[in-house]
């Protein structure tokens, strides 16, 4: 479970690690409740939730952002400057190329790392694993997921450095490269192995660290090389831009001139952009043509089964990054299952659903209460809303049928024919009645099953949770709260159980 902006993830400002804690708890209440049978048959053991932190790591002493900042930052109003700095400014460094990799590698390392301890704890697990992101977190998510390769996929290009492409960098020695970052005493050692500027590009962390060197000069070595690289290649996209080898905004799957800044995918980019207004900036030149900064994406040392995102603004920064439409065959490339969840007073939240679906105005799915119906002021509101369009109905059927009384023209026609003619009316205009309502049933009816695309295997993706009686009299009161909400919703954790059970094939139970 990966958090968003900042330290805290609610209001009572508790780390990612006590709000784990707390969907852990929610999630074994709803175990004993709603699995207990199949529980004590042993066909299902417990969800384990395991809190993923990178914040501390992008504020720690290694980046030094911290000291930058507060050097720039104004006296006044102090509280206010230092709650901004410490979680909205999230937001903008995760914007930078520079700042956007330390998150990313952090996330994708904490995730790894914690991966491998339950598997050495729990060597005869044998279960899935899914990731959960919120708000921010789930941003991350969507661009390592969508940025992720399978198994079929080279070395190479794993590595995010395409195979047919030589290595280069701006310096032309190692020794140059060692002594600009300050590490000259380990040019023997790398000499020993015979490792040149190209060699040591395509070393990994383990590599340098079987040579003996520390961890924090191979961070630097190959953080170093991993930059240099990914400028080079971005200023030659810069060139072809430059010579007018423009890149059509919206890929064709025959093109092979839209190759990404960093060269971590090839594949045909599913993501249709709009006709840009601004600047020119190719967009095409970047990871899988989402609009993200160019860095180099690592790789999970897993697949994902399902990914959840919680209050999710993924809609609106794919939106800001020019992205129109997603092509309703693209899927993440080892992550086959998406939930975008929501609160619908949640500020941050957006929906992913019109991006796939653009022609058909489609609501969202309503999560169940975990006691097992909807919410008594939601079906009271659902109650007199029907009861409105009975009486607007049938309130317009009644004058209609006074209108058109009225407006009958009197025909000079024998009495007898007149009589008949006016029982043919009186039968004929309830059907005409009948018919001016019967659009709306038929379009309630017999409307056609939407196709959501195979981003979430062809079902549907968007996710909304009832809100609270309370919370209904003033929206914009609990705004803030419903951002946060997640962690400790029953509605939530109950979805997530239903999802990893009914792939192992164990249906949900009534509550006693």
């Amino acid at each position: 479970m990966v958090h968003g902006i900042g330290p805290a993830c609610d209001l009572r400002f508790r780390s990612i690690i006590q709000c784990v804690n707390d969907f852990r708890s929610a999630s074994l209440s709803l175990l004993a409740s709603h699995y207990k049978r199949a529980q004590q048959e042993g066909k299902i053991g417990r969800v384990e939730f395991l809190p993923v932190n990178w914040h501390s790591a992008l504020h720690g002493d290694a980046t030094g952002v911290d000291e930058d900042i507060q050097r720039i930052t104004l006296p006044s109003i102090s509280r206010l400057r230092h709650f901004t700095n410490d979680t909205l400014l999230d937001l903008f460094f995760y914007n930078s190329p520079t700042y956007c990799q330390t998150i990313v590698d952090t996330v994708a390392s904490e995730i790894d790392s914690l991966h491998t301890l339950f598997k050495k704890r729990h060597p005869d697990f044998n279960g899935a694993v899914s990731v959960v992101g919120h708000s921010l977190g789930s941003l991350i998510l969507f661009d390592m997921l969508t940025n992720q390769k399978t198994d079929s996929d080279s070395d190479s290009e794993a590595e995010g450095i395409p195979a047919d492409k030589p290595l280069q960098l701006s310096c032309n020695t190692l020794e140059q490269t060692l002594s600009r970052l300050g590490l000259q005493q380990y040019l023997d050692i790398l000499h020993k192995e015979n490792l040149d500027l190209e060699s040591l590009a395509l070393c990994q962390d383990s590599d340098l660290k079987d040579l003996g060197i520390p961890l924090g000069p191979r961070k630097k070595i190959l953080n170093y090389i991993k930059r240099k690289l990914l400028l080079q290649n971005c200023k030659t996209g810069a060139e072809r831009q430059r010579e007018g080898l423009q890149v059509p905004p919206q890929k064709m799957p025959n093109d092979q001139e839209g190759d990404q800044c960093s060269g971590l995918s090839s594949q045909p980019s599913q993501f249709h952009r709009t006709q840009s207004v601004t600047s020119a900036v190719d967009y095409n030149y970047f990871d899988v043509g989402i609009g993200q900064v160019s860095i180099a994406y690592p790789q999970l040392a897993f697949h994902p089964q399902t990914f959840f995102a919680f209050g999710s603004p993924i809609g609106m920064f794919l939106t800001v990054r020019g992205l129109k439409h997603i092509d309703p065959s693209y899927s993440f490339p080892t992550c086959k299952s998406f939930y975008n969840i929501y609160h619908p007073y949640d500020p941050v939240a957006y929906r992913i659903e019109p991006m796939i679906v653009t022609e058909v105005d489609v609501e969202p799915m309503l999560i169940p209460h975990h006691k097992g119906r909807k919410r008594m002021h939601l079906e009271l509101k659902d109650s007199l809303t029907r009861m409105g369009m009975d009486l607007k109905n049938n309130v317009w059927g009644s004058l209609r049928t006074a209108w058109q009384s009225f407006a009958r023209p009197v025909a000079a026609l024998p009495p007898v024919v007149e009589k008949e003619t006016a029982a043919k009316r009186d039968t004929e205009e309830p059907q005409e009645v009948c018919e001016a309502e019967s659009p709306v049933a038929i379009e309630q009816t017999e409307q056609p099953e939407i196709k959501m695309g195979m981003l979430n295997g062809g079902r549907r993706i968007d996710f909304v949770l009832q809100e609270k009686p309370i919370e209904s009299f003033n929206e914009y009161l609990f705004a803030i709260q419903s951002h946060l909400c997640y962690w400790e919703s029953e509605d939530t954790a109950l979805l997530l159980l239903k999802e990893i059970y009914d792939k192992l094939g164990v249906p949900v139970e009534q509550p006693q």
